[in-house]
Order: C-alpha cells, then sequence, then structure tokens
C-alpha cells in the first residue's frame, strides 16, 4: 500500500483504497478510513475507536502526508562495503551525535534504562525532564541544582568514537558535527569550533539570569557538586531590579543571637558583601526545555550544509528530540544515511545500520578504510576489534563483542579519574527507538 501510493500519489491511492470510484456516494462512516490507516502504520485502535469520522480523515491526510515526505533508502547504497566506500569519497560530511558517543567513559545518556531520566524518577521526581525545563528553573533553580550533579561532566578525555570525528576532520573531509551533548568533550578532542555545532549547549560556560554575566561554567562545578544553587560574584547594577535577591530564594545560615560580638560582626560584613554584588542565579549554557537552540544551527543547516552535505553520519543518538531529530528529513533524500548505533532507529529509515558500541563501529571502519585512518587512542585493542560482525537483515550490521566481553566496560586508564566518575552511574547504554509523533505513535 506504502508502495502504491509513493508511486501513483495522494488522489490514486485514496481512490484505489478508500473510494471505490470517483463517484463513490458511501458515507464516511462505510468507508476503511481504519484499516488504511492501520496500513499507514497507525496502529492505536483502542485511542482510534474514539475519534469521529470526521477526525478519522483529517489523520488519514496527516498519515498520507507523512508518508510521502519520509525518505526512503537508496537503491544502490545497502551494504557495509558500501557505507565504507562512502566515507572513504565523501567530501563533506555531516555528523549528527549523542550520549552514545560518550557513555565508554562512563557518562550515562538520558534515555536508556540506566540513564539520566530514569535515575532522577528513582529519586523520587515524576517527571524527570522538569529538572531541564526553562520555566521551573526560574521557578526554583534549586531544582536543578540539587540534580544537576548527575549531569555534570567530570572527564577530560574523550573517546574512540570523538577521535573518530576527529579523523574526519584531519582528512579534510567534516563539514558540520551537529552534537546533542552537553559534556563539551569535542573540545578535548580537537574539534574545531567552526566545524561544530553544540545544538542544546554545554557547561564550557555559564551566565547570570539577573544581569547576563557570563562565567567558565568551571566555576559553578563547587557549587553543583553539593546542590547549591550558584549566584553571580559582579557588583550589583544600579539598573539591576535584583529579582533573584528575594529572601525566599536565599538560604543562608546565620549566627545565634548569643554569640560573641566579633562572630556577630563577622556575618553582618558577610551579609554586607553578600548584598553589595548581584547575587543573580548562574545558568549553565545548555539548552533547556523552553529555550531556543542557538542561531548557528539553523543558519548553518539551511544556509551551508544542506546544499554542500554528500554524507550523513548519525552516531550514538536515538533522535528523539526534535528539531535536531529533523536533520535526517532536511537534508536532501539523494544524500547518502549511515547509522551507527546500539539499537536500530526504528522511526527513519538509513541506507546503512551498524549496530553496536559505537566505540566498536568507528574502530572497524578505520582499519577498513586503511591509510591515513589509524585510529590512535588507548581505549581501543591493538589488533583491532575481534568481535562478530553479523548481517542480521537487509542493510543492518550487529557488531558482537566476544563472549565474557562487558558492552558497558570502561577501559583501566586513569582509573582515579573513572572513580571519580562513578557517581554518575554505569551507562549501558540502550538506545530506545519511538515511532514519530503525528498521534498517539510516542515520542520527546
Amino acid at each position: 500500500m506504502k508502495t502504491y501510493l509513493r508511486a501513483y500519489g495522494e488522489q490514486k491511492f485514496l481512490l484505489k483504497y478508500l473510494f471505490n470510484n470517483e463517484s463513490d456516494t458511501r458515507d464516511l462512516s462505510e468507508l476503511p478510513i481504519r484499516e488504511v490507516l492501520y496500513a499507514l502504520g497507525i496502529r492505536s485502535p483502542l485511542v482510534l475507536e474514539g475519534f469521529d469520522e470526521t477526525t478519522m480523515v483529517q489523520l488519514l491526510q496527516l498519515a498520507v502526508t507523512r508518508e510521502l515526505s519520509r525518505r526512503l533508502p537508496l537503491e544502490d547504497v545497502t551494504t557495509m562495503d558500501d557505507a565504507i566506500s562512502l566515507i572513504k569519497n565523501a567530501k563533506n560530511i555531516v555528523l549528527l551525535t549523542g550520549a552514545g558517543i560518550s557513555t565508554s567513559l562512563g557518562i550515562p545518556d538520558f534515555r536508556s534504562d540506566s540513564g539520566i531520566y530514569k535515575k532522577l524518577e528513582t529519586m523520587g521526581l515524576s517527571e524527570p525532564q522538569e529538572v531541564f525545563d526553562l520555566h521551573v528553573f526560574r521557578e526554583d533553580p534549586s531544582i536543578f541544582y540539587t540534580f544537576s550533579r548527575e549531569i555534570l561532566p567530570t572527564v577530560t578525555r574523550f573517546s574512540p568514537t570523538h577521535a573518530f570525528i576527529k579523523l574526519i576532520q584531519d582528512n579534510g573531509k567534516l563539514l558540520t558535527n551537529y552534537t546533542q551533548n552537553i559534556d563539551n568533550l569535542e573540545s578535548y578532542a580537537g574539534i574545531s569550533t567552526d566545524k561544530l555545532v553544540q545544538c542544546h549547549g554545554s557547561f564550557a560556560f555559564a551566565t547570570c539570569q539577573n544581569c547576563g554575566h557570563k562565567v567558565p561554567g568551571q566555576e559553578l562545578f563547587p557549587d553543583i557538586s553539593i546542590g547549591v544553587v550558584s549566584r553571580c560574584k559582579q557588583p550589583a547594577s544600579t539598573d539591576s531590579d535584583n529579582s533573584s535577591l528575594s529572601s525566599s530564594s536565599r538560604k543562608r545560615k546565620r549566627k545565634p543571637i548569643d554569640d560573641d560580638e566579633d562572630e556577630q560582626d563577622a556575618d553582618e560584613s558577610t551579609d554586607a558583601a553578600y548584598q553589595t554584588r548581584c547575587n543573580g542565579v548562574m545558568k549553565p549554557d545548555i539548552t533547556f526545555f523552553g529555550e531556543a537552540l542557538p542561531k548557528t544551527f539553523e543558519t548553518r543547516l539551511l544556509g551551508q550544509d544542506v546544499d554542500n552535505c554528500d554524507l550523513l553520519i548519525c552516531i550514538g543518538t536515538s533522535l528523539k528530540v526534535a528539531p535536531v531529530s529533523e536533520i535526517i528529513r532536511v537534508l536532501p533524500g539523494h544524500i547518502p544515511q549511515i547509522y551507527i548505533s546500539r539499537t536500530p532507529c526504528t522511526h527513519a529509515e538509513f541506507d546503512v545500520s551498524l549496530l553496536g558500541n559505537c566505540d566498536d563501529v568507528v574502530e572497524y571502519i578505520c582499519n577498513k578504510l586503511g591509510e591515513g585512518w589509524d585510529l590512535k587512542h588507548e581505549m581501543i585493542t591493538k589488533n583491532g576489534f575481534n568481535g562478530e560482525v553479523a548481517k542480521t537483515a537487509d542493510r543492518i550490521y550487529k557488531f558482537i563483542r566476544p563472549s565474557g566481553a562487558d558492552e558497558n566496560q570502561v577501559t583501566d586508564v586513569n582509573t582515579q579519574e573513572e572513580s571519580e566518575n562513578d557517581e554518575l552511574g554505569e551507562a549501558k547504554a540502550k538506545q530506545e527507538s519511538d515511532a514519530e509523533e503525528i498521534i498517539p505513535e510516542s515520542g520527546s
């Protein structure tokens, strides 16, 4: 049915599967609307049964439009060898990366069974995403500061996958790396800032919500690590309303009345110094829900990459968060697309999917690419990926580690740093797959 729709268009499709002919006079209730919806992938019968026929027709129009706009895999790009050849010959590669490229360092992702959202649920939050909601932050920043230690980037190393991105850059093939990660590890890997778009911001800098003063993000780390709201230390401005200075938002301990005079003087001195500062709430420059993406996201994507990209590689992302996930649809359909992650992406059709630990996959790719692609990194094996690569379905390859190998094991280097990072949790990096949000199919 989908093939017919694409081959003959919407009008002929509806005539064939919905109406008997152009003069069909049946009532809407007599048309097989639900059956056609099911065939187009809208399978929520309990929900659909509650809709009237007019609404069902509107849903059908949306489903037809979505299907016609959906990218189909290229017929001449189907195998692992095709993927390797594309990387070798491409000149302008666009990379879309997610949390899966950092999990081998012990940094948890957000949506897996051991990710940040799951951990926040166990800590008593009914809606974990509220931690990153801009309106909630403005009302009560302590919520973010209480839980943000879970995502505080304590690692300064980068993964083999980061090193792979650097190799693409060194070979003159990197057009743009759109990263959804906020750990800022691309900077440690040496990815050029003019090749990088941090779609969701990062902890690299922080901004006062009262006076706009910007500081290096690391200045907030001590406060974040103990769950204290970080305040701006800039001198108070006469133009500022100091809205962040309300007594309800400041939690400071005062000395008992019977303390000696010196202690009271010290407290008063500290209080006076406090009142002469801005004291606005500091917010890390990460993009919260309800906040616009950086302008460079749209200007670079539409102003440069749409016209120049000749290969898209998505690595370590479940492609669940718009608008970043829409990159795969914004780029022209004839541009080859490769997907690298733990689990398949079921709501998009890639030309080749390479499923497994991202580090294993890129190590294998580099070995196949040969000269100029020597992936030097302390975490990779000396003899290359020694597991099995199995073709499990058309266009899909699975990378299977040897029996007994820990999929989530962090390499035995810089053990002190790894120990410090243990509190961030073990990440299994199992990427959830979700259908797109058209109606009751799911999404975030």
